[in-house]
């Protein structure tokens, strides 16, 4: 045995054994998350029974105590499990964009964007109690809601019909879509984006300690579609599902100022007077109409700063030769081969189009808003408290306020 030793010490050296180290470090096999493997047709089935509960709560069960529960859980899925995303909100940019350029539309994201709203003409704005995710998380914030003056709270409405209008125009000429990039909490969702909009959540949900939702109510474009719907809506969110008894619990209690309250018949000195102010704004329609066009004429140019063609041509000219390198933008046009007349011409086209856009903008708010101002001079007659079919986002805080609403087995709603 000894003998084959030395043996072994020569064919070792002779032959050393292979190093297999060459600093390639062998991958690790990754598995999409759970929700990555959830299809399409699920989430718009999931969104269905989201919106079929959400009805059955507010109109059945009647308990603020259900309502918050599975906001809760509509909370956990759609924010943080989906991330917010594809949603309702932001589907209307992609309904935009395929309208104009005649694009085809996932079918998944049309059912996204039209269910939410289908609900809306059928039982009112019970995605908003519920199911929507940015609701939920704002509703959980509010502390002490304050009502703001009527007029300002009519001036901050007029903010949403400027987002979605803009972001419509954003959309279809290529500027990205504004309505996504503007959402306070998707920093919350995605658990992790830029300080400056982790900020801008943070903000947005210790102001709706004192004012609240100020997202929905004050800025979110989906919700213009949502009043809209809820103006034609079949069967609105009753206080009660008893006998009112005009006891004004349910309008203190409203954080968002939903409940129309009893109005008797107007004197014939009144009703004069209420003509009178229809016909004036009447008459001043066509200004509102004309002024919105020419400041989204105007406009035009400052929106259209978003889009690249009109941002290169705008670095190229506050650019020098000695800081020009600082910007990738710059280098990536000048591998392109053109040159500045060629940029500053397609800038003046995208341009065009912004005005054009921004105009057709200016033309859909004034509109609105002379609607709106038309609907304030109706002649109402209303002998009891009840929801108001606009504001009204289906919370069910009046459910529990109300002493006459209660359940089908006969105890006092929570």
């Amino acid at each position: 045995m000894w003998l084959f030793l030395p043996l072994g010490v020569i064919a070792n050296s002779r032959f050393p054994q292979p190093q297999f180290d060459s600093g390639h470090t062998v991958p690790q096999a990754v598995h999409p998350a759970f929700v990555e493997r959830v299809p399409a047709w699920a989430d718009v089935l999931i969104l269905a029974l989201a919106l079929l509960v959400s009805v059955w709560l507010i109109r059945r069960i009647r308990s603020r105590r259900w309502i918050l529960v599975f906001s809760l859980v509509c909370l956990g899925w759609f924010g943080f499990v989906r991330h917010g995303c594809v949603c309702p909100v932001g589907s209307v940019q992609n309904v935009a964009v395929a309208a104009w350029s005649g694009g085809g539309l996932p079918w998944h994201v049309a059912a996204l964007f039209a269910l939410p709203l289908l609900t809306a003409l059928l039982f009112g704005r019970v995605f908003c109690g519920a199911v929507c995710p940015l609701g939920a998380l704002q509703d959980l914030f509010i502390v002490k809601p304050q009502r703001l003056p009527r007029a300002l709270d009519a001036v901050l409405r007029v903010v949403p019909l400027a987002v979605l209008s803009v972001g419509v125009v954003y959309a279809v000429n290529g500027a990205g879509y504004l309505i996504c990039r503007t959402d306070p909490f998707v920093g919350f969702f995605r658990r992790g984006a830029p300080l400056p909009m982790l900020l801008t959540g943070m903000a947005v949900l210790l102001l709706g300690m004192v004012i609240a939702r100020p997202y929905c109510r004050y800025f979110c474009p989906y919700g213009v579609l949502l009043e809209l719907c809820g103006r034609l809506t079949w069967k609105r969110v009753d206080v009660t599902g008893q006998t009112c008894v005009n006891c004004r619990l349910c309008a203190g209690t409203c954080p968002v100022d939903a409940i129309a309250v009893p109005r008797s018949a107007l004197t014939d000195a009144a009703r004069e007077r209420q003509f009178r102010r229809f016909l004036t704004m009447l008459a001043l329609s066509p200004v509102l109409i004309a002024g919105g066009m020419v400041t989204g004429w105007l406009s035009g140019p400052f929106v259209a700063r978003a889009h690249p063609d009109v941002a290169v041509v705008e670095r190229l000219a506050g650019a020098t030769p000695d800081n020009e390198d600082l910007y990738p933008e710059i280098e990536a046009f000048k591998r392109t081969g053109k040159n500045l007349e060629w940029a500053e011409g397609r800038a003046e086209k995208t341009t065009r189009r912004f005005r054009v856009g921004c105009m057709g903008a200016g033309f859909f708010m004034g509109l609105v808003v002379v609607l709106r101002v038309l609907a304030l001079t109706r002649l109402q007659r209303r002998s009891l408290h009840e929801a108001d079919r606009v504001r009204c986002v289906a919370c069910g805080r009046c459910f529990a306020a109300c002493p006459k609403n209660q359940r089908e087995t006969g105890s006092d709603a929570d």
